[in-house]
This record gives C-alpha cells, sequence and structure tokens, in this order.
C-alpha cells in the first residue's frame, strides 16, 4: 500500500468519526461543541432546512460516504489495483466533491459556518486530490505504445 493510500486511509477514518459525533448529536443527546455566536455557528447550520436530505440528517450520508470510501480504498488496493482501481477512487470522490460544493452552498445560504462541516469539506477536497494525483501517477493503459 502506498503512502498515499494510507494518507486516505487516515482521511476518511477521520471524515467517519466526524461525521458518526455529527450524527450522534442529531439522535442523542450528546452535546454540540461548537461556538454559538458569529459566523462560526455549528448549531445554526445544523439545524437548518439544509441539515437534511429527504428527510434525513446530511451527517448520516457522511457516515454512508465515508464506509464506502473506506471500502472503495480496500477494494481498489486489494482486487482492483492499477489504473481502474485509481479511477474508481477519483470517481467516486469527484461524487464526494461535487456534494461539497453543495454543502458550502448550503452553509453560505444559512450564513454561517460548521466547524465539524468544515473539517468533512477539507477531508473530502483531499481525498479528491489524492485520488486525482494517483490517476495522473499512473499511466494510462489505454495510450498509444510509443514507437521508439
Amino acid at each position: 500500500m502506498s503512502r498515499i493510500q494510507s494518507a486516505m486511509i487516515v482521511l476518511a477514518v477521520i471524515g467517519l468519526i466526524v461525521s458518526i459525533y455529527l450524527v450522534l448529536v442529531h439522535y442523542t443527546s450528546v452535546p454540540l461543541v461548537c461556538s454559538d455566536t458569529g459566523l462560526i455557528n455549528c448549531g445554526s447550520v445544523l439545524n437548518s432546512s439544509y441539515a437534511y436530505l429527504l428527510g434525513i440528517p446530511i451527517a448520516v450520508y457522511g457516515v454512508v460516504f465515508f464506509v464506502v470510501e473506506l471500502v472503495v480504498l480496500w477494494l481498489t488496493s486489494a482486487k482492483f489495483k492499477g489504473r481502474d482501481g485509481n479511477d474508481m477512487r477519483m470517481i467516486y470522490n469527484a461524487l464526494g466533491l461535487a456534494f461539497v460544493v453543495y454543502l458550502l452552498y448550503a452553509e453560505y445560504m444559512v450564513g454561517h459556518i460548521c466547524i465539524y462541516c468544515t473539517t468533512v469539506h477539507v477531508v473530502v477536497v483531499l481525498l479528491f486530490i489524492l485520488s486525482l494525483v494517483m490517476v495522473l501517477r499512473k499511466p494510462s493503459y489505454y495510450a498509444a505504445p510509443n514507437p521508439y
């Protein structure tokens, strides 16, 4: 396993831990440890209408995303080595990045920033960048052979 893959696993675990914490905040009496005044106001973000998709807290989707991320990392390092695995990781993380764009829009609309959400956003952006680096570092199997 490469250092990039190891870094991706660490990032996915961080994202999973933060997402689990936010799910616990939603469904249990676990307190939300965050500022409730000023620009950084997690409560305002997490209690807004943007914090739910189809009636389910966004944090639940985060847990699912990072569990699947870890499965994809395992599969692509164990079963789908090479170009196909790199492409699979990059496509999955591109979907995560697209969702982060929506979440940033949501925070903009609410007018506040959730530091936990921002942590997850940074993790997803880094996962995408690392997966892109892995794709760009591997030669394409589909490229024409060098005639020289």
